[in-house]
């Protein structure tokens, strides 16, 4: 039925980039997505020129076929979610990617203990994912981070940080204890998060904003065991204020990085939806926990 729906909308929009963009999935998930159905069905959906695609006589025909599909479908799945909320006290949390790692999520598992008449279900995946299931009301609520587009949702700030750079004792820019201009990165070797990792997102998104193009030696969730092992100055690791103080490598320095914006955490919740009382009593829980509890921040670099 995804495939179903990312065909439905490259008919529509007859443009790979328009169609992923509004779909939120790279152009080759995409692809290889359309491509699954072309050879379920064994057919050509859509005929690929230099200005985007054009379906093909039989994509034509399908096309009503598969618009009443999923109507059809989204009626069914309207169902079974309104029997999930008449019949149980269930409320789904989703998490970007990386959140839990880079910070703490305990504050779910809390609220759960002092609520044990409420099933909190929790999904992590990646903030695409994430931003999708919550427009298809699929989530009750998300934990995203920035770049975000908040006209989408009913958006709440948690906290604001920073991000801060772990470099070799050897490296040149660890010189003296000011933070580092983030476009110094231009270049350099970085340590960082997977594609699928929404703080790579914001890293990345960081990098277009200041125009730089660094050169990712490593791409892992484990980041800081690579800082941990490290004996030499083979690159900088971009690690939040929780990462860096798991970082027990004496030859490491940790220095902020001054980056175009600050790292948010959001807490978001569908447009246009009242909600329930769960949903909303965990909204407020979750706005008195951070208010309580800061982001912490590393004042003093070492």
């Amino acid at each position: 039925m995804k495939f179903i729906a990312s065909f439905l909308t490259l008919f529509e929009e007859q443009n790979f980039s328009k169609a992923s963009t509004k779909l939120y999935i790279s152009q080759q998930g995409l692809s290889r997505q359309i491509k699954a159905l072309e050879e379920e069905l064994d057919v050509f959906l859509f005929e690929r020129n230099k200005q985007g695609v054009t379906p093909t006589e039989v994509g034509r025909t399908l096309y009503p076929i598969f618009r009443r599909m999923h109507g059809d479908y989204e009626k069914a799945l309207s169902l079974v979610n309104e029997d999930k909320k008449m019949n149980r006290k269930c409320v789904s949390v989703a998490f970007a990617q990386g959140l839990s790692n880079s910070g703490s999520a305990e504050f779910i598992f809390d609220y759960q203990k002092l609520h044990p008449e409420i099933n909190i279900e929790i999904l992590e995946s990646t903030q695409a994912v994430c931003i999708q299931k919550l427009l298809d009301k699929e989530v009750d609520m998300a934990f995203l981070v920035n770049p975000l587009d908040m006209s989408l949702f009913n958006t709440l700030k948690l906290s604001e940080g920073y991000m801060y750079a772990a470099l070799h004792k050897t490296h040149p820019l660890v010189q003296g204890d000011a933070p580092i201009e983030f476009m110094l990165l231009d270049g350099e070797n970085i340590i960082t998060g997977s594609p699928e990792n929404a703080l790579r997102g914001m890293f990345d998104h960081f990098c277009k904003l200041t125009n730089i193009h660094p050169h990712i030696i490593v791409s892992s969730n484990y980041s800081v065991n690579y800082v941990n092992a490290m004996t030499e100055n083979i690159g900088i690791a971009t690690v939040t204020c929780a990462m860096a103080l798991r970082i027990t490598n004496p030859d490491i320095r940790i220095r902020r990085l001054l980056t175009p914006e600050s790292g948010c955490v959001f807490c978001c919740t569908p447009h246009n939806v009242k909600l329930d009382k769960e949903v909303s009593a965990l909204r407020s829980y979750v706005k008195r926990y951070f208010e309580q509890n800061p982001l912490q921040k590393l004042d003093n670099c070492r």
